[in-house]
């Protein structure tokens, strides 16, 4: 199968679904189709929110309290963590993953591997493995995704500490809003973000452990900084205000 390296946390990133593109800085003569990604063991610092552009960051924040990719330091790295399907090259995309002057190759049909493949290669372009059979490939994990229903029953994947946390009492729970979630939890009428009636929470832990929760108030909050400014972080084609949905939790139904 072929294959191509990357660091974390981008290799999973990519594997889970959660971005869209790869920036890079050249084009290969052909189009690989269905690549394996090897996590390297380069990495990033484990303080990695500080080394990132806002507009990831903040991003992060949402997928690492949603369970849907783990802390740096448990990231698997010298491995095939698991395949995307590259769909086509572009100079420009509209990804909040796209880098400038780079080389966008678009992905599709992202799955991250339940058991990692142990592979320390460090090749700088798409190379040959024979660690996975495209014709016979590893089973592969769902990565969970909020869901809201009409009648107001949000249901959100959180990492154990979090899921902990809620059934100790906890009342509070806040998610970062920004273009690629905001649909989900808000609509927008006229010139207005309101947040979308949530009654319930249903909480789903990593393990698949659900606990339901009355929700009786639901704020969308615009972030500010320290010194009381909003926050405003670039994205692709411009800049965006910073909101976060904070919803206060009742008791367990």
């Amino acid at each position: 199968m072929r294959a191509i390296c990357m660091p974390q946390p981008w290799a999973s990133l990519i594997c889970a679904g959660l971005q869209d593109v790869m920036s890079m800085a050249w084009k290969p003569k052909e189009n690989p189709g269905r690549i394996a990604v090897v996590a390297t063991r380069m990495q990033i610092p484990l303080e990695y929110h500080q080394a990132l552009p806002e507009c990831w960051s903040y991003r992060l924040d949402n997928f690492l309290l949603m369970g849907q990719m783990p802390r740096l330091a448990d990231l698997p790295i010298a491995s095939i963590v698991g395949y995307v399907d590259v769909t086509g090259f572009s100079e420009k995309e509209e990804s909040i993953w796209s880098l400038p002057d780079c080389i966008n190759w678009k992905l599709a049909n992202p799955c991250t591997l339940k058991n990692p493949i142990p592979c320390d290669a460090m090749e700088q372009f798409v190379f040959d493995t024979d660690l996975i059979d495209s014709d016979n490939l590893p089973e592969t994990i769902a990565i969970p995704q909020p869901t809201l229903t009409d009648d107001g029953v949000l249901t959100l994947p959180l990492h154990q500490q979090k899921f902990d946390s809620l059934a100790d009492g906890d009342k509070e729970l806040d998610i970062n809003l920004y273009a690629d979630n905001r649909d989900l939890f808000t609509g927008y009428t006229g010139k207005i973000w309101n947040p979308r009636t949530v009654k319930q929470l249903v909480a789903v832990s990593p393990t698949g452990q659900t606990a339901r929760y009355e929700v009786v108030k639901t704020d969308l909050i615009l972030d500010r900084d320290d010194d009381g400014m909003p926050v405003k972080i670039e994205k692709a084609g411009g800049w965006e205000y910073l909101y976060y949905m904070l919803y206060t939790i009742g008791e367990k139904i």
